[in-house]
């Protein structure tokens, strides 16, 4: 079972942080470049600035998700990285994690000293390559920092088959080194060593940088397989791109989708090959266009399976944990996926992110499920840097700026009396009478209290994961299928949470990879423990007594 980092034969295989009965402090280290300025201004490019945020790994991943839990590491211009090298911006802080290593920080609290190293990078791909040592040209002949392949063989043959050589430490060293003696010359992909390889003895290139699925999936074949397939259904005559742009601008969003809800597709997307939008977008355009325009497209259309085993396949990668057959079925749905791709677009080349999600299967095994070292959290930190910029409008020393007002924000959270999120949030609580409950809940409520009032409220956030009335939630399953409720009351009783739902019959449409939900007229009383994975709470959109659900 897949379940953390810890599980990944990478973890495991570093004695050092794997040490049985030794504290030991895993850093995630982020870096990314972001534009302080107007993106569309002069100042473009003068200020941007490139960012190294980090994260505790041994925390779990329900308190990871908050953006003041992420730390900032350092701060600097992308001119001074293209001037000086990543080694000389990143001296002070690999001096820190040399020390942290090495001889390792006294905790008060726990009246010891503790040792830690570097976990692995999360990085876009053009970070990654350029801090890992690999070239950061993807139209070249070696592109991937996981296996010695080259750009046609990627078009030829795949992961799978078991051709490509993997990437290794003691292959890579020679590489590096081969490098090294013979300057300016690229090796197999390799341009350079590593400076966390170089600096820290527990932390090596080939083990210490994880793919993206921000980056790779919703940034990278999710929008250029969309634009190509939309295309072609279009050119079918099945709809038309105003008739699809209008479905988007008036489809009932609900909930968390209104935040994210997709923006219509720009008359350029059949040249640049891309539906544009970004991660939030995209993934909700995926996973909402079967209850779009899937009625516009007959069964069994070549085109529209893409689509569908592309939503299959996102859905698979994002999941919190992995068992041997899913990984397998996860690589069988990545292999036909591609072939179909492949059959209905034969001029069509396939993208370095499309070998990328080749390795996951074989990825995750080492790394854990990516989920848990994707980039979109640290991403979200940004917004921090912009709004002080936008609310100073003072471009002197921005370094010192930027890092003075992070600190003082940490501050603030660090003299909080809880550092984390407490477990149980809640809004607009009103006082319940027992009895004007449906007896199912009257039942339940008798087992818990002999109060004839307690409290109920619309919207409840546990462990950073919102849930609100008229929100679908999964609770066990019948005939292979899960078992949807409506939640039509958040019920607190003795400090504990439980949701009384309304029942409703589900059958599955393949056509659309989405359930159909007919209301029923009895309640039950679920107490959050019974729910099925957080991963099935999903949105519903309703359309008379017809309830289509998508994942």
């Amino acid at each position: 079972m897949y379940m953390s980092h810890e599980d990944g034969t990478y973890f495991k295989e570093n004695q050092f942080l794997a040490e049985a009965g030794e504290l030991k402090l895993s850093l995630i280290l982020y870096m990314d470049d972001l534009e302080i300025a107007n993106p569309l201004g002069t100042s473009r490019k003068i200020h941007k600035l490139c960012a190294v945020y980090w994260l505790l790994a041994n925390l779990p991943s329900k308190y990871r998700s908050s953006l003041h839990v992420i730390q900032l590491a350092l701060l600097c211009k992308v001119s001074d990285v293209q001037r000086c090298g990543y080694e000389s911006v990143l001296s002070p802080l690999l001096k820190d994690l040399q020390t942290l290593e090495q001889d390792g920080i006294f905790i008060e609290t726990l009246g010891q000293r503790v040792q830690g190293t570097v976990l692995c990078v999360a990085a876009d791909n053009l970070a990654a390559h350029g801090l890992a040592g690999f070239v950061q040209s993807f139209r070249g002949q070696y592109v991937c920092r996981f296996c010695c392949c080259t750009t046609d063989q990627i078009q030829i043959s795949e992961v799978s088959e078991g051709e490509f050589s993997m990437r290794k430490k003691e292959t890579h060293d020679l590489h590096v080194q081969k490098v090294v003696q013979e300057e300016n010359v690229a090796h197999l992909g390799v341009v350079g060593e590593c400076p966390l390889s170089k600096a820290l003895q527990h932390f090596h290139t080939v083990t210490g940088f994880p793919p993206d699925i921000l980056h790779d999936l919703f940034e990278g074949v999710v929008p250029v397989e969309l634009a190509l397939c939309i295309r072609e259904l279009i050119r079918q005559k099945y709809f038309t791109l105003e008739y699809l742009n209008t479905k988007i601008r008036t489809f009932p969003y609900q909930h968390f989708d209104k935040i994210d809800k997709p923006q219509p597709i720009p008359k350029s997307f059949v040249a640049k090959l891309s539906i544009g939008g970004n991660g939030h977008e995209n993934s909700a355009l995926l996973r909402l266009l079967p209850l779009m325009i899937g009625s516009k497209v007959p069964e069994g259309n070549e085109t529209w399976d893409i689509i569908m085993n592309l939503k299959e396949i996102v859905q698979l990668v994002l999941s919190p944990s992995f068992t041997e057959e899913s990984l397998q079925y996860l690589q069988t749905k990545i292999s036909d996926h591609r072939q179909a791709l492949k059959a209905v677009f034969p001029e069509f080349n396939l993208r370095p992110k499309h070998h990328y999600i080749e390795h996951y299967p074989e990825l995750i095994k080492r790394f854990g499920p990516l989920v848990h070292l994707w980039t979109m959290r640290f991403e979200g930190k940004h917004r921090f840097f912009k709004r002080v910029m936008h609310d100073t409008q003072n471009f002197k020393n921005v370094l010192k700026t930027l890092a003075d007002r992070h600190q003082s924000m940490m501050a603030f959270h660090m003299n909080a009396p809880s550092f984390f999120k407490p477990q149980i949030q809640t809004r607009s609580v009103t006082s319940v009478q027992v009895t004007t409950l449906p007896q199912v809940a009257a039942d339940f409520i008798k087992t818990k209290t002999d109060s004839q009032n307690i409290y109920s409220t619309s919207v409840v956030s546990i462990d950073g994961t919102d849930y609100a009335n008229g929100m679908f939630v999964s609770a066990g399953q019948s005939g292979g299928l899960p078992n949807f409720c409506k939640i039509e009351r958040i019920l607190l009783v003795n400090n504990s949470v439980s949701f009384l739902c309304r029942s409703y019959e589900c059958w599955y449409i393949e056509h659309l990879r989405s359930f159909k939900l007919t209301s029923l007229d009895n309640f039950s009383v679920h107490e959050l423990s019974e729910l099925n994975d957080t991963e099935w709470k999903r949105r519903t959109f309703s359309c008379m007594s017809i309830h289509p659900l998508t994942l």
